[in-house]
């Protein structure tokens, strides 16, 4: 069998033609893609690295002090409160490259620890589906976002902000509206729950509002809100986040859904899009074989049919690739 033989080339045969990805069945992946592999070893490293410091004595990462009566405390150490997001030195002294750097700084075990778990969890998924670069810009610019949101609604704070859970919540959030269907698992109380990723995204954020607005402590919930609302800007592309991200020429189309999607597509708003490009009928679609066909690509094609896009492996992706410029 040929490609021009598979039923996805027929329109009378196919009710997913033209339909995004992200509509479809969602599929687990298997190794952990580069980009979240990295961010891993980064924060991990950081944390480390200036935990020993810490330990040692050295001054510029001692975070331990002595309150009046001689009671060890907690203060911040110099290195975060130039490299953390601290408000004093990020506006006062133009610190502005403590929105990346305040990212990768974490100011406990648990911390670090559940940050680092949930990238794990749900980065790789997202990685996979958007592309390294694109996941990159998503995580680091989301971060900015968050960071910024942050220091707009926390003005006369006293204690650095670090931590990657404004990159997270961002990336978590792209997931579960690019993915709404996605079935989520995780005990709360030791009792195990599931909902789907948009439900999820939707209880995250009321919860984070309620938090934000409820609370006294030393969690930056307006990161956490920034994060979840820049994820909602990219996956449904609002102000042109989509774009920023992905690229001119992307391949990657965006969730569907949104709150004025049904009106807007009634009303016969804008072009049908697929993988982030205008389509046309199938009728009226040429398609021309140049060159020799791999069997192998039929293999991938069978594959990514039964079982979805997410489901395919990294040579798989290289295979496709590679078929994609001409070169095999």
């Amino acid at each position: 069998m040929s490609i021009y033989d598979r039923d996805y080339y027929k329109q009378e045969n196919n009710p997913n033609w033209g339909q995004s990805p992200h509509g479809q069945t969602f599929q687990p992946v298997q190794g952990i893609p580069p980009v979240v592999k990295w961010l891993l070893i980064i924060n991990i490293a950081v944390f480390v690295i200036t935990g020993m410091l810490n330990r040692m004595g050295i001054p510029f990462f001692t975070n331990i002090g002595h309150n009046a009566l001689g009671y060890m405390t907690y203060k911040p150490s110099s290195f975060e409160l130039w490299f953390g997001l601290y408000n004093p030195n990020f506006i006062g002294n133009f610190a502005f490259w403590q929105l990346i750097t305040y990212q990768f700084l974490h100011g406990s075990f648990m911390h670090i620890l559940f940050n680092m778990f949930s990238l794990y969890m749900i980065g790789k998924f997202v990685e996979r589906q958007i592309g390294s670069t694109a996941f990159l810009k998503l995580y680091l610019i989301g971060g900015v976002f968050a960071g910024l949101i942050n220091v707009l609604m926390n003005m006369y704070s006293g204690l650095p902000t670090v931590g990657a859970s404004g990159s997270i919540c961002a990336i978590v959030a792209a997931f579960g509206l690019m993915n709404p269907n996605a079935r989520l698992g995780f005990l709360l109380l030791f009792i195990p729950i599931f909902m789907k990723a948009k439900t999820f995204v939707y209880v995250f954020a009321i919860i984070t509002i309620i938090q934000a607005l409820g609370t006294d402590s030393n969690i930056a919930h307006m990161a956490h809100l920034g994060g979840i609302i820049f994820g909602w800007m990219y996956a449904y592309n609002k102000w042109g986040i989509g774009n920023l991200i992905n690229g001119s020429g992307s391949t990657v189309s965006f969730a569907s859904g949104s709150l004025f999607s049904n009106l807007k597509r009634k009303m016969g708003g804008g072009p049908k899009v697929y993988k982030g490009e205008e389509f046309e009928d199938a009728n009226f679609k040429d398609v021309h074989s140049s060159g020799n066909w791999d069997s192998r690509i039929d293999d991938i094609l069978d594959k990514m049919s039964r079982n979805g896009i997410h489901s395919l492996t990294d040579k798989e992706w290289e295979l496709l690739d590679k078929h994609k410029r001409g070169k095999l």
